[in-house]
């Protein structure tokens, strides 16, 4: 839930966005069946924008409020990953360099340990161990300097983790950085541990780091496990290099066991908890500190780990609205097309330039950071629309729209249409944000013809499940178009 004073921030916000200048365009009036729609689940159509086009028609079957600029939530990301398979390829990779300084004396590094990056959004903690197991079976298993990690291919700036919505520890709100481990979270296993006379809540941090402590004040309470997350509250201390976790609330018994992901530490340290136990496990050992570096020109390399292609990047990002690794595409399209480092400015910068260059560009268009995590973000459907128009007529087509959540299937829209005719027929973006809902993407109707389809829905209720149902509404709609 949102403070009182973040309702009327919102509330203010949603004013402002409802009275901006909307473009002198003929908008075609809505068909009668989609009005009724709108007026069943409680709305009107003063706060939605609509576009609806097949893909080989020359114009629009609904355009209503079309040029009207609104927030469209993490629907932006269409914007990054179209002109990130664009300009950078389907199948583009990142990599992960391991260079070393001094000399190795049988599995001794006798020097320094580094680790470049160039921003891989996926590098997960299975692919992390992966490329540790690489390093010792290379032949380092001692490390008697430092492990340096060179992160400087991006530059991100200070990373405010509760600008947006004043939770600083939510996974949603990592920043970017170019050695990424992990969407910098940690997992934290809650249990019931009957091992004594009294039952309470075990809490089993992964990556079990070293320089990790958790302080479990949490009680044990009968009821249902509904909203479990809301019932903690978490806090970090940070005291000599040890990080101490700090949870407090109620656990149900029968929430039995779950799983929280939460951002407890900075990028540099959290790549610290997770090497260290890692590292251990395999055998390693490490005598110097875990810090931040530049690779000396003078360093050699031991090997190179390469990411999975942008292709699945951006499934995984789409799919899954994945805030944090549509921030690494973004910083890797400026990064490209500028030179290092990689900033927000440079990607937003060389997406302008895309879209121009497809004259798909609009004075009123807000990127901002290219995810939709934003109160700033602004598009209209017209041009959206326009946009999945043209990306359906591209070479990349394919990637892009399978890269979609899928109606009945994956993704967001996975619990949408089960058991209708309308299972797999959509390929679906949503986007949910306070007093926002939209959604863009292709359905395909009974007979097989597929059109374009975006929906901007700014409103005091838009977040609710009424404008979810009324989604439902223009899909099932145009499902059934002859």
């Amino acid at each position: 839930m949102v403070s009182f004073a973040m309702k009327i921030i919102h509330l203010v916000w949603m004013i402002l966005v409802l009275f901006l200048p909307v473009t002198a365009a003929a908008e075609a009036e809505l068909p009668s069946e989609l009005e009724v729609a709108i007026k069943s689940t409680g709305f009107t159509t003063d706060h939605i924008s609509l576009f609806i086009q097949g893909v080989d028609d020359d114009k629009p079957l609904v355009a209503f409020h079309p040029d009207r600029f609104l927030n469209p939530a993490s629907v932006i990301k269409l914007v990054t990953t179209a002109a990130a398979l664009d300009l950078l390829g389907q199948g583009y990779r990142w990599s992960t360099e391991v260079m070393h300084t001094g000399n190795i004396e049988g599995n001794t590094l006798n020097g320094d340990l580094y680790f470049r990056g160039n921003g891989d959004p996926y590098l997960t903690p299975e692919r992390f161990w992966r490329l540790l197991n690489r390093i010792y079976i290379v032949g380092i298993h001692r490390i008697t300097g430092d492990v340096l990690i060179d992160n400087t291919y991006f530059e991100p700036g200070k990373v405010d983790y509760a600008a947006f919505d004043q939770q600083p520890y939510r996974t949603y709100n990592v920043g970017p950085n170019a050695v990424l481990v992990g969407f910098q979270a940690t997992e934290f296993h809650f249990d019931i541990d009957t091992s004594g006379t009294d039952q309470a809540v075990k809490i089993t941090p992964f990556p079990q780091s070293p320089r990790l402590h958790i302080t479990n004040q949490v009680k044990l309470v009968d009821g249902r496990c509904n909203a479990w997350q809301k019932r903690l509250s978490l806090e970090t201390k940070n005291n000599a290099g040890m990080l101490e976790v700090i949870f407090t609330g109620n656990y149900a018994r029968a929430c039995n066991k779950r799983t929280l992901y939460r951002r407890v530490s900075e990028a540099q340290d959290h790549y610290q908890h997770f090497f260290l136990p890692l590292w251990s496990q395999l055998g390693g050992s490490v005598d110097g500190k875990i810090t931040q570096g530049i690779v000396p020109a003078d360093a050699r390399r031991v090997l190179e780990e390469s990411s999975i292609s942008l292709a699945e990047a951006v499934r995984l990002v789409n799919k899954f609205s994945n805030n944090v690794m549509t921030r690494q595409i973004l910083l890797s399209i400026g990064a490209q097309k500028f030179d290092p480092p990689g900033t927000t400015e440079k990607g937003i910068a060389a997406v302008k330039e895309w879209l121009v260059e497809h004259g798909l560009d609009h004075s009123a268009l807000q990127l901002d950071n290219g995810a939709g995590l934003s109160r700033d973000a602004r598009i209209s459907a017209g041009l959206l629309g326009k946009l999945l128009l043209h990306v359906y007529k591209q070479a990349y087509m394919p990637e892009f729209i399978t890269a979609l959540p899928v109606s009945g299937y994956d993704g967001t829209m996975a619990h949408r249409f089960n058991d209708t005719p309308l299972v797999g027929s959509a390929h679906i973006k949503t986007g949910l944000l306070d007093f926002v809902q939209s959604m863009a993407g292709y359905v395909t109707t009974a007979t097989g013809k597929r059109y374009v389809v975006v929906l901007l829905h700014n409103d005091p209720r838009a977040h609710t499940r009424s404008a979810e149902k009324l989604q439902n509404q223009v899909i099932s709609w145009i499902y059934k178009l002859k």
